[in-house]
């Protein structure tokens, strides 16, 4: 028993210089996709991995002061590119899903959450507790709009880093330990905090044996790991925790050169995009 599958989503995008992500990188405009990841395990169901662009992140940016949002960063997406519209396509209903893990609270990952009313949101309370009784203002400053949280968002979450973490398997080092999300072993939450305040990734084993870390933001670009070319000092602005970023990277830099086996996949890594337009689906 376990996770059979994962599928990847592309659920519209945003366009920033090259350079705010990669310091080495250009100033064109490049495309930066907000990719869903949904799971099955055969026990729980279907689970999703945030939630992408979404109507209600549209919605959200026409007024003031989350205008500014939509100002700074140009967002490309139309509605049947909801990951809601596209589970519909592939006989997936919204009831049918029953957990979404939330990598953190940042607009374009909880945008969807109204679209399934009867998940339960697995996150962390660190998390929640940087955006927890803010003004709209604040949280704008911080990435999140708060009108796309649904209004009994409390009640529906369940807190992961409230619960004992576990040590974990060594080949998911230097990050060593987590948080058991079923207990079976097969999904570990683990903090990237850096891009964001309690933001999580987690760690994937699939029945064939193949192990995938969904790192959310830890990374813009699978290359700024690879390569240790750290984002832009522009970035660093809108960086929650600059030096837990770096840390970060650093991690996913040692990861990837002791585990090759293993398939990194951030957010919004054109990486992670290429394997949807191939058609890849891991199981």
């Amino acid at each position: 028993m376990g996770i059979t599958r994962l599928k990847l989503y592309e659920c519209g995008y945003c366009t920033h210089p090259e350079r705010i992500a990669y310091a080495k990188g250009g100033w064109k405009q490049v495309k930066f996709p907000a990719i869903v990841a949904l799971l099955h395990h055969d026990k729980y169901g279907y689970i999703l991995f945030d939630t992408g662009y979404a109507r209600h992140f549209m919605e959200a940016t026409k007024g003031f002061p989350y205008s500014i949002y939509a100002k700074l960063t140009p967002v490309f997406f139309q509605e049947q590119q909801s990951i809601k519209n596209q589970l519909l396509q592939d006989g997936i209903s919204p009831d049918e899903i029953h957990y979404i893990i939330l990598s953190h609270f940042h607009g374009d990952h909880t945008a969807g959450l109204k679209d399934f009313p009867d998940a339960t949101i697995l996150t962390f309370h660190k998390a929640y507790a940087d955006i927890q009784g803010i003004s709209k203002f604040a949280a704008l400053r911080k990435g999140c709009l708060l009108d796309t949280l649904p209004s009994n968002i409390e009640d529906r979450m369940k807190l992961l880093d409230q619960q004992a973490s576990v040590e974990l398997p060594p080949q998911f080092y230097p990050f060593t330990a987590g948080y058991d999300v079923w207990g079976d072993g097969t999904v570990f939450a683990v903090d990237v905090t850096g891009h964001a305040i309690g933001q999580l990734g987690i760690f994937v084993t699939l029945t064939s044996g193949k192990q995938i870390f969904l790192c959310a933001d830890a990374v813009w670009l699978s290359k700024t790991y690879q390569n240790l070319i750290y984002p832009s000092a522009i970035a660093n602005i809108l960086t929650a925790d600059v030096v837990s970023y770096q840390k970060n990277i650093m991690k996913l830099h040692h990861l990837a050169k002791q585990n090759s086996e293993l398939e990194i996949l951030p957010t919004h890594c054109e990486y992670t995009w290429r394997k949807i337009q191939e058609g890849i689906v891991y199981e």
